[in-house]
């Protein structure tokens, strides 16, 4: 039998302070807890946790025994050594051979273009040809930063920026890496941390007084939420102009969301709803998806046979990939991706953010309940 349809009051995706869990510190990482700082405050959690092990010496990354001897080949080919090369893998694919987005694949996360370049005709899914990529790449990529550098340490972060966000874009910003950070969200976001973490983990500055999680959390919902949203939390100005957001979000999302519909009206890009549906229907979990529209999609889950709806009254009942739905917002539960505070749940807000990192909370500031919706089987 059908369930009763909730009333959808509104299908703006605009967010509102947490009001539940424990308290959140800009510089602190929360484990387990929940956010009550408002959200304008929370721009971006840039705390460095890194891959090592702090009780190991001096730049010691851990890296697993089957990939040493390519990732010392890797090491001596690039120049950075391999205290470099083991703690980029880390970042980039925690060293998953069959990581995938819909942009880059493989132990060392090549795109296509790249991999066409500096794959020597390998499989990008065999860490010994990834890898050995990697030291290629990060060796050319050393020779155009070179002239550019300050010094040693400059020369890695130019160096890893570029692999990041690609060495046209670190050379449109006149080679400062300040600026390139602050010519788009996305740069600071991620390309920063990117840096950060990587040279880090590699001087052997690592950070003491948090977790850090070196598995993906695993499903195909998960996993594209993760392709399309940027890890941490991406915040704009106020704008309702239909292309508010496109520039500052992922790519790959762009494109999807492009390929979704033609209606792009009031900040498409930064549409909730949008973005949850495009996981939805890129992912293949639920090919007939609501494509816009909160109240809409909030019908749609309570009344489908394929989802089981209900009301979680803590995080302890909801699985990676459950949809959290309230009338005016809809937001994916990813498990923990990162230990920051919006580390365990990605979406966006109209208006003001496009998909990213995102505040877990079952209940806002409004006293707005949010219900789950997951997949059966």
């Amino acid at each position: 039998m059908k369930r009763l349809l909730i009333a959808a009051v509104t299908v703006a995706c605009v967010l509102v302070a947490v009001a539940v869990g424990g308290v959140f510190m800009v510089t602190q990482m929360v484990a387990g807890g929940t956010s009550t700082t408002p959200e304008a405050d929370q721009e971006l959690i840039g705390e460095v946790c890194t891959p090592g092990d702090p009780n190991q010496e001096k730049g010691s990354v851990e890296i697993p025994e089957k990939y040493r001897k390519f990732v010392d080949a890797a090491g001596q080919e690039s120049g950075f050594g391999s205290q470099v090369i083991g703690a980029q893998i880390q970042q980039e694919s925690s060293w998953r051979e069959d990581a995938r987005s819909p942009y880059a694949n493989g132990i060392a996360q090549f795109t296509p273009e790249t991999w066409a370049i500096y794959g020597n005709g390998g499989n990008v899914f065999n860490p010994k040809d990834a890898i050995a990529a990697q030291g290629r790449y990060m060796k050319k990529l050393r020779t155009l930063m070179e002239d550019h550098a300050k010094d040693d340490e400059h020369l890695l972060r130019l160096s890893l920026a570029s692999y990041n966000a690609g060495p046209g874009a670190v050379k449109k910003n006149s080679y400062d890496l300040e600026k390139l950070y602050d010519s788009k969200p996305g740069y600071r976001n991620e390309t920063a941390p990117y840096v950060e973490n990587i040279v880090a983990a590699a001087s052997g500055n690592y950070t003491s007084d948090c977790r850090h999680s070196t598995s993906i959390p695993e499903g195909d919902i998960v996993e594209t939420s993760m392709s399309l949203a940027w890890d941490h939390k991406v915040k704009l100005p106020f704008s309702s102009a239909g292309n508010h957001g496109r520039a500052e979000a992922r790519s790959e999302y762009v494109t999807v969301a492009d390929s979704l519909s033609k209606d792009r009206h009031t900040a498409y890009y930064t549409d909730c709803g949008v973005f949850v549906a495009s996981v939805m229907i890129t992912s293949g979990a639920d090919p007939d998806f609501p494509k816009r529209s909160t109240g809409v999609q909030l019908n749609y889950l309570q009344n489908s046979d394929k989802y089981k709806f209900f009301k979680p009254s803590s995080e302890g009942e909801l699985e990676p990939g459950d949809i959290l739905i309230t009338p005016g917002h809809i937001f994916l539960y990813t498990g923990e991706r990162n230990n920051t505070a919006t580390g365990r749940a990605q979406g966006a807000s109209l208006y003001t953010r496009p998909p990213s990192g995102h505040d877990f909370y079952l209940t806002d500031s409004s006293g707005r309940t949010y219900f789950a919706a997951r997949l059966k089987g």
